[in-house]
This record gives structure tokens, C-alpha cells and sequence, in this order.
């Protein structure tokens, strides 16, 4: 019996120390994404960018069908 409890011991404490090195490199990850999604465009320069694309989209349509 003892022999089983010492078995389960250690294999808890390896599983302990898999999941501690998991969360480790989920925690990395996580990190890199923020740093990622910090560098995008600001959202007034996405508004703007995109009245100007559909303004000069308009105008192009407008002076070829027009």
C-alpha cells in the first residue's frame, strides 16, 4: 500500500510539473498576442482610411458610369 501512495506521489508531482510548464508557455503566448494586437492602426486612422477608400470608390464610379 505504501508503495502505491509513493507511485501516485510522484506521478502527481510530475503532472504538478507539466501543468506549471504549460501555463508557463500559455502565459508567453498570451504575452505575444498583446504585443501583436498593440501594433495595429489606431481606430480613427481604420475609420479614416476607409471613408476615404469608399469616397474615391464613389468618385471613380461616378465620373466611368457618369
Amino acid at each position: 500500500m505504501a508503495t502505491k501512495n509513493n507511485v501516485l506521489a510522484r506521478e502527481n508531482r510530475i503532472m504538478i510539473n507539466e501543468i506549471k510548464e504549460d501555463i508557463k508557455s500559455i502565459k508567453f503566448d498570451l504575452a505575444k498576442l498583446t504585443n501583436h494586437y498593440s501594433k495595429r492602426l489606431p481606430v480613427w486612422a481604420t475609420i479614416l482610411i476607409t471613408i476615404l477608400g469608399s469616397l474615391s470608390t464613389g468618385l471613380i464610379v461616378a465620373f466611368v458610369g457618369g
